[in-house]
């Protein structure tokens, strides 16, 4: 690992807030919920009839991420499928560090489509090394940034 790359890990430590951020469970639901359609989602959680997911979608995100964190054979269908979504994505930054991937991240947040965002996410996540964890944790907040402003409505 460069000097460069140990100094953009360190930039990330620093400026995490308290709490140390959203597990790992959390990152793979912002993957899911980015990536997948309910259908698709309940799917892989092996659960199409469920009246919550209905009414409630977000509820197969957040229970498909904590069971694939879990179970080997949910995990292996959400990233059957994940990679399937997102393998333009995974073609492009599958290869590179956590390092690399976070100023990616960077500097296309405000141009890179929401699938690709994820998809660097998922690059991380996917394979489940805990080095990783900090910097999947703090992308998965700027995530969560980027999403809310692009749903911002500037009058004209």
């Amino acid at each position: 690992m460069s000097y460069a790359d140990v100094q953009k890990l360190h930039d990330l430590r620093t400026l995490q807030p308290g709490g140390g951020g959203a597990p790992r469970s959390e990152v793979m639901r912002m993957v899911l919920a980015v990536a997948l359609d309910r259908v698709t989602a309940a799917w892989c959680l092996g659960s199409l009839s469920e009246p919550a997911i209905a009414r409630w979608p977000s509820t197969v995100y957040g229970v498909l991420a904590e069971a694939a964190i879990s179970s080997p054979e949910v995990w292996r269908r959400c990233a059957l499928v994940l990679d399937r979504c997102l393998h333009e994505v995974m073609a492009t930054y599958a290869h590179r560090s956590a390092a690399d991937l976070a100023e990616a991240f960077s500097e296309g947040r405000e141009s890179l489509p929401g699938e690709e965002l994820a998809g660097l996410l998922w690059c991380l996540i996917r394979r489940r090394c805990c080095s990783h964890d900090l910097v999947a944790k703090r992308l998965s907040r700027e995530l969560e940034v980027v999403a809310a402003q692009r749903l911002h409505v500037v009058p004209s």
